[in-house]
């Protein structure tokens, strides 16, 4: 596979599960995604939870932070200890991170992350729970909690929960370094 790399499975994510329960709250203060878009000529829905904990963020007005490389640490950051500690022991830097979570069933329609920003950066899922399927370019994969996974973001992906119960994925940039896993 080209396009999509498991790094590593049967990562223990208790923990970082646990945390998560534990400041459940922090996804309340956050974005829901309640939005239909068309791509392509296919017209979808998203209704998915985020929880940022370095989020993207602008200097002036009309800019997009996706043409910015401005990185901002939530509130949510220092809470979320497990999951920053995991990052930082398989990685040089991180740079904007988050969970998402996406209800049984539901997609995220094929895209792909445009802008300046992501032009540098290499992007990973950590599976925290549910199962689903993935599809980058031309490669697919079923991804089982505690699945990590590297993926061109520069190429069209998306995802189908088909699990039976919500996934909750950790979605986080780095430097690109030929060092990255």
């Amino acid at each position: 596979m080209a396009d999509i790399r498991i790094i590593k499975t049967g990562i223990n994510v208790s923990k970082i599960k646990s945390q998560l329960e534990k400041y459940s709250v922090d996804w309340d203060g956050q974005k829901q995604i309640d939005d239909t878009q068309q791509l392509d000529k296919d017209i979808y829905t998203i209704r998915a939870g985020v929880l940022q904990l370095v989020m993207g963020a602008i200097s002036k007005p009309g800019e997009m932070a996706y043409n910015t490389e401005i990185c901002v640490k939530t509130s949510a950051y220092d809470r979320h200890t497990e999951i920053v500690n995991f990052m930082r022991r398989h990685f040089h830097a991180h740079s904007r991170c988050g969970f998402l979570s996406l209800p049984v069933g539901d997609v995220v329609g094929t895209h792909i992350d445009v802008g300046t920003y992501y032009q540098t950066k290499d992007r990973y899922h950590l599976s925290i729970q549910g199962r689903y399927k993935y599809h980058c370019g031309d490669d697919e994969v079923i991804v089982e909690p505690g699945t990590l996974l590297w993926f061109d973001n520069k190429k069209p992906h998306g995802t189908e929960n088909v699990g039976d119960e919500v996934r909750i994925t950790f979605v986080f940039d780095v430097p690109h370094s030929r060092k990255n896993p």
